[in-house]
């Protein structure tokens, strides 16, 4: 059954920016994403053959608003469905919702722990251009994969996990425990869920809560000398790098991260694993690194 998920993949994020301009101008300069910007204030910025990847919108507090996830429209119905059945609150996307999504239809709601999600189906693909970043070289891997990864906190870890498990589809890929980062402080625990996309994990669940609405956001590019490159960019225009160069354990990752505007820890990788899910086994672990990613949390 897991080669039938639900959930295809990361369709997209909303952040909301005091001045959504500025995640634009970084999102072009730093990242080489495409951007574009609708007469109510959104930006848009694209990675891929689909119309926007980041939906940045005004906000009196910066931060992550939502994830949204792609279904077929069976499986959308189905869900739904579902969700009403164990008595989930969810609140259906007006026309003006759906078309600032390029979506058919979706609807929203709040996990066990407090994150906003969003089902959609149905969304069209740019019809203009072919994605072309502003950076020479810089492509991303996406597409059908989706957007890239979330791993969002869930305090509430064991009725979270369940939640996207057992309402929304998502099946387990791995489960790390790590000693906890200072002493008396509990261990980590994150539960990595994969979806349809063949990305060893869409979602994250970390057991504890975080400011900015979300541990981090990931985006894959397709060399090793892109993601060098775009932490050149980090470093010259002085991001703090929250985790040096590493390669992680469980999905194959080399990456580093950095704190974005609005307080958004980005990941920048390559080379992530892609699997069968007809011939999978999750596993446990209790190493998050092979080498490298030394942490160093920016102060809140």
């Amino acid at each position: 059954m897991t080669n039938q998920l639900p959930i295809s993949s990361l369709g997209y994020v909303r952040i909301g920016m005091n001045e959504p301009q500025e995640w634009a101008d970084f999102g072009e300069a730093i990242l080489g994403l495409q951007a574009s910007r609708a007469t109510d204030g959104r930006v848009q910025l694209r990675m891929d053959s689909a119309p926007a990847r980041f939906i940045v919108e005004p906000a009196t507090r910066p931060g992550f608003i939502a994830a949204g996830w792609a279904c077929e429209h069976d499986d959308f119905d189905r869900l739904v469905g579902q969700l009403e059945r164990a008595g989930i609150a969810l609140t259906e996307g007006t026309m003006e919702a759906c078309e600032q999504r390029s979506v058919q239809g979706f609807v929203s709601g709040f996990d066990p722990s407090g994150n906003c999600f969003e089902l959609y189906h149905g969304r069209s693909q740019a019809a203009d251009t072919a994605f072309e970043s502003p950076i020479e070289g810089v492509r991303f891997i996406a597409d059908e994969l989706g957007l890239g990864h979330v791993v969002l906190p869930a305090p509430e870890h064991t009725a979270t996990s369940d939640f996207y498990q057992s309402m929304l589809g998502f099946a387990m890929s791995d489960a790390l425990t790590l000693p906890p980062p200072v002493e008396g402080a509990p261990e980590m625990i994150v539960y990595f869920l994969h979806a349809r996309s063949p990305r060893h994990h869409s979602l994250g669940l970390f057991n504890a809560p975080v400011p900015s609405g979300i541990v981090h956001l990931m985006v894959e590019m397709t060399s090793l000398d892109a993601v060098g490159c775009c932490l050149d960019r980090v470093n010259a225009a002085g991001y703090p790098l929250t985790a040096t160069l590493g390669r992680h354990l469980n999905d194959g990752m080399v990456s580093f991260y950095f704190l974005a505007p609005g307080g958004i820890p980005i990941e920048v990788g390559y080379d992530g694993k892609q699997f069968d899910w007809s011939d999978f086994e999750p596993t446990v672990s209790t190493v998050g690194d092979i080498w490298g990613h030394e942490y160093q949390f920016a102060d809140e």
